[in-house]
């Protein structure tokens, strides 16, 4: 099978993506300096200075090569492997199972809380590189929804830099349907209650909270609290779940305090840029010629073993 041309998906080109690191700016400034200094301006330079101006042209060769981590390649191998004999990749997680589960939830919540009328689309674009699906028809921006797993990672996202392979496949998103902006957008949904429910049963599973009857123990109801608090955010999911199970009970969420659905969203912003572009293609070129090297090793010689 050959790869050449090989199309990727834009959720995937993150994982692919390793662009050079560029001299820093002090790197930069020595470099020149002792360059100048070679040539006879300035200062003579020391033997330690030669040494340091050889490693820094050696740093800004290697800062203009791309090349494959040895994650990509996992990845890139793992991806061979599906394509030539009709594998699948299987990625179920719950975390993925709440994501398609919640999605019009989400994209409701979101349409709110920004005042506008969004809705699904189903349309796929295609170029040379990559092709991708978006889940919101864009105007002059692409919003792309991401539902958060609970409140403690949602949280989290605050106050972490962007996830660099969201931005990635925004790039490709944006690049594909001719936009300048990409809106990624942090949505906080109530878990789906089976979802949740496997959540206490894994809980039970470490820890043996239920009791011989099925019941929460007395010294863990704090625990389910928790558990429950971190995965339902509104006070009518809240009833609804204490109503559908048997083991957890309304009356000990006095204290449970609604999370507004404008707290529950958080959007980052997101331009075009060329060069990201340019990076995203460099990259997928290495990895198609990698892609068409994957096979594996069985040139055994008995020899080696006698």
């Amino acid at each position: 099978m050959d790869f050449s041309d090989y199309i990727f998906r834009c959720h995937m080109v993150g994982k692919i993506i390793n662009v050079p690191k560029p001299l820093t700016l002090n790197q930069r400034n020595t470099l020149d300096d002792f360059s100048n200094r070679e040539k006879g301006i300035g200062n003579k330079l020391t033997a330690k200075q030669v040494i340091t101006l050889n490693e820094l042209r050696y740093k800004e060769d290697q800062s203009k090569i791309y090349n494959l981590t040895d994650g990509a390649k996992r990845t890139l191998s793992e991806l061979v492997y599906a394509e030539k004999y009709n594998r699948k990749i299987e990625i179920n997680s719950p975390k993925i199972t709440k994501g398609l589960e919640v999605e019009k939830e989400a994209r409701d919540i979101l349409s709110r809380v920004t005042g506008l009328f969004l809705t699904a689309s189903e349309e796929r674009k295609t170029n040379n590189w990559v092709s991708g699906k978006i889940d919101i028809k864009p105007n002059d921006v692409i919003p792309d929804i991401k539902s958060t797993w609970s409140w403690e990672s949602f949280s989290n996202i605050l106050n972490d830099k962007p996830n660099g392979l969201y931005l990635r496949q925004g790039d490709s998103y944006m690049d594909l349907w001719g936009k300048k902006d990409f809106l990624l957008c942090h949505v906080l949904v109530d878990t789906p209650f089976k979802l949740l429910e496997g959540e206490i049963r894994k809980y039970d599973f470490k820890y043996n909270i239920l009791n011989v009857e099925g019941e929460v123990r007395d010294l863990n109801i704090d625990d389910v609290k928790k558990i429950v608090q971190n995965h339902l955010f509104s006070r009518r999911a809240l009833e609804a779940f204490c109503e559908h199970s048997s083991i957890v009970h309304i009356e000990w969420f006095n204290d449970f305090v609604e999370i507004p659905e404008q707290d529950r969203v958080h959007m980052i912003p997101h331009s075009f840029d060329k060069d990201r572009i340019l990076q995203r293609n460099e990259s997928i070129s290495l990895a198609r010629e990698y892609m068409n090297k994957v096979n594996p090793i069985n040139n055994f010689n008995p020899h080696l073993v006698a």
